[in-house]
C-alpha cells in the first residue's frame, strides 16, 4: 500500500474494511490496548500491518520493521509531507531509536539512523493530542 492508501484506510469504518480486505475471525484480536490506546480491536493484515478499531473507528495502523515500513518511511520523506512540523521524542524501541513525529501529517517514525523500527499512522492532529492520546514516555532503558 501507497502512503494514500493508508491515510484511506483511516476512513473505512471497521465493516468496510473487514469486507474490502477480506478479513478473517483468526486475523482479529478483539480488546487489547496500543500504548494510550485501550480497548481497541486489532486486525492483522499481514507484512507486520496491524488496524486499531475502537468501536467502528480506525485508531491507529501499525506497520512493524520490514519492507513495508521502509518503503511507506521513504515514500513520506520524499513526499511534501516532511516539510511540515515534526517532533522528536524517544522511542521504546531501543536506547539509540528516536520517534519522529508528524503529528499534523498522521504519521510517525521511530528510527535508527537508517533503519525504521515502526511507523505509527493516525488522523492528523496536534502534538498536544498525539502525546496524550498515543504516545507513551519509555521508561529509562537499563544496560
Amino acid at each position: 500500500m501507497t502512503w494514500n492508501d493508508y491515510k484511506r484506510c483511516l476512513t473505512l469504518r471497521y465493516d468496510q474494511f473487514i469486507a474490502e480486505h477480506q478479513i478473517r475471525e483468526d486475523q482479529i484480536d478483539k480488546d487489547v490496548r496500543y500504548e494510550k490506546i485501550t480497548g481497541v480491536d486489532r486486525v492483522q493484515l499481514g507484512d507486520g500491518q496491524y488496524f486499531y478499531f475502537k468501536g467502528e473507528e480506525l485508531k491507529l495502523i501499525y506497520l512493524s520493521a520490514g519492507k513495508v515500513a521502509s518503503k511507506l518511511w521513504e515514500e513520506f520523506k520524499n513526499s511534501a509531507g516532511t516539510g511540515t512540523s515534526k517532533t522528536v521524542v524517544r522511542s521504546r524501541a531501543g536506547k539509540t531509536s528516536n520517534q519522529i513525529v508528524f503529528s499534523e501529517q498522521g504519521i510517525t517514525a521511530s528510527v535508527q539512523g537508517n533503519d525504521v523500527d515502526f511507523i505509527e499512522i493516525y488522523t492528523p492532529q496536534s502534538l498536544e493530542d498525539y502525546r496524550a492520546r498515543i504516545y507513551r514516555e519509555p521508561k529509562p532503558f537499563i544496560r
